[in-house]
């Protein structure tokens, strides 16, 4: 008679999830600490580096308090923490997760985590490479009709980091559209129906989320994810 629960799933209380769960949760903070303080000494160069390679030569960023540099060292240390601490965090959650998961599932889980994150890796290169540089270019040109483009610290780090995010979740796009297809819960022929309207959706939401009030960005967002969209139909379609 088959089994209706995991092989290794075992009866524990409360008290004993919330300890197994704080031991994972542990290590995963540990090691976010030890590399933010180790990627820190290199934080300035690293801020050097996206300035000189992603803005004209014209111009400049400032600060606007004495602060402002450090906490923008502290917050791209933390960022490039959070990136090589990613795999830490998706083996902690699994071996957190597996006693109570099924064989099918821990190899769905296995193969849909790391593709996952190759895909928002992929999508913040795609974003850093050739949505950034656009939009940055096209922005700051606009500006030179009317004023002298000054661009503070923060914002510019926050910009570019907005964009990196945006485009790496906009590239979960195929991973999410195959698993409603494949667990039945959509065709694809309905997607495709609906197209015009997804496509309003995500010219709205762009829209939205988008940290600047000019059409460049909105506009680049929205081209990104109506691409990623039909991309993930076609994966949908031919390869499930």
């Amino acid at each position: 008679m088959p089994t209706t629960e995991p092989p290794d799933d075992e009866k524990r209380s409360l008290e004993e999830h919330l300890e197994e769960l704080l031991k994972r949760l542990l290590i995963v903070v540990i090691q976010l600490v030890i590399l933010t303080l180790l990627f820190f000494p290199v934080s300035g160069e690293v801020i050097k580096f996206i300035k000189y390679d992603l803005l004209p030569q014209d111009i400049d960023l400032i600060v606007l308090n004495p602060l402002e540099f450090i906490y923008m060292r502290f917050q791209i240390s933390i960022v490039f923490a959070l990136i090589f601490t990613t795999p830490t965090i998706i083996f902690e959650s699994y071996r957190f997760m597996k006693p109570g998961l099924f064989p099918s599932e821990r190899n769905l889980f296995l193969k849909v985590v790391p593709a996952s994150f190759l895909l928002f890796v992929v999508g913040g290169i795609f974003s850093y490479k050739i949505l950034v540089p656009i939009s940055l270019e096209s922005l700051i040109e606009y500006s030179k009709n009317a004023v002298v483009p000054v661009l503070t610290l923060t914002r510019f780090i926050s910009f570019v980091s907005f964009m990196l995010l945006s485009l790496g979740l906009i590239f979960q796009f195929p991973l999410v559209i195959s698993f409603l297809v494949k667990s039945g819960l959509i065709k694809v022929s309905d997607l495709k129906e609906k197209r015009k309207l997804v496509y309003l959706t995500m010219v709205a939401f762009s829209m939205v989320i988008s940290p600047e009030s000019t059409f460049v960005t909105p506009f680049l967002i929205a081209l990104s994810m109506i691409a990623v969209y039909e991309m993930s139909l076609v994966f949908a379609k031919h390869f499930l």
